[in-house]
């Protein structure tokens, strides 16, 4: 490493050491304030204020208007915050991509560059749903959908009743399996959904263990826990190789499949 990249690395490691340094930059990045209303605002001791304020001050990241009481960040200091700011997001964003990818069975045409622009949802203990209601945000507001599932979860059915007779073409693959699984509770539902114009079910032995949605310009995959429980799902904006490699997949396994 040379020099520069040996002082970026020190003024990242400043920034980084105490997380109130970081706290205070995005504060002043907002706006201008005294130090009484940023100890307020952050709930900093007055020792703990004084000593980072002094050291981010010392670093040219922000500075003192003596005259008017008050802190403002400098162009630096702007400059300082953002990158800190999207450090942190491609950190949590690898914090995320991991176990999506642990449990995804298929190789993806996916750079780095690529997965900065996805949004990950992960299933949580307090948010166990949260990657099934991602899926119907998106469905909700499409155009056209087509996709294969592994498993019918009974959000997914209120989804598809919901979009009979919308102004949307919707097309699903899943296995017989899954729709066994839906029965007795749901069989009124799916022949309703079956019977509609504009949503066509299908039924395949062919369908993979992840779950592949193309809705509209945007790509949607989903990665499964061992009880074939939704785990996370990506969302993938429109990139011709993934959007290409997403309409393979789906082609082969609706070749498989039949009306249901």
């Amino acid at each position: 490493m040379n020099r520069s990249g040996e002082t970026a690395l020190e003024r990242l490691e400043f920034l980084i050491a105490s997380p109130n340094r970081y706290r205070l930059l995005r504060s002043l990045s907002e706006g201008a304030a005294s130090s009484d209303t940023l100890g307020e605002e952050l709930d900093l001791p007055r020792s703990t204020l004084r000593r980072n304020l002094t050291a981010l001050e010392n670093q040219g990241y922000i500075s003192q208007v003596v005259t008017e009481n008050r802190y403002e960040v400098t162009v630096a200091g702007e400059i300082a915050c953002k990158a800190v700011r999207n450090a942190l997001s491609t950190v949590e964003l690898g914090a995320s991509v991991g176990p999506f990818f642990e449990r995804f069975p298929a190789e993806l045409p996916i750079g780095p560059d690529t997965l900065m622009s996805c949004d990950i949802t992960i299933s949580t203990t307090d948010t166990p749903f949260e990657p099934l209601y991602h899926v119907r945000r998106n469905v909700m507001g499409a155009a056209c959908v087509k996709g294969f599932v592994p498993t019918i979860n009974p959000l997914y059915i209120d989804t598809l009743q919901e979009c009979i007779d919308e102004d949307l073409t919707l097309e699903v693959v899943a296995p017989p399996s899954g729709y066994e699984s839906a029965r007795p509770d749901y069989d009124e539902t799916l022949d309703a959904i079956g019977a509609s114009e504009n949503i066509t079910l299908y039924e395949s032995g062919s369908v993979p263990e992840y779950a592949l949605g193309i809705i509209d310009e945007t790509v949607l995959l989903g990665a499964f826990d061992e009880r074939m429980r939704t785990h996370s799902v990506i969302a993938a904006p429109s990139q011709s190789e993934l959007r290409r490699w997403a309409a393979e997949r789906y082609d082969e396994i609706k070749a498989t499949a039949t009306p249901r």
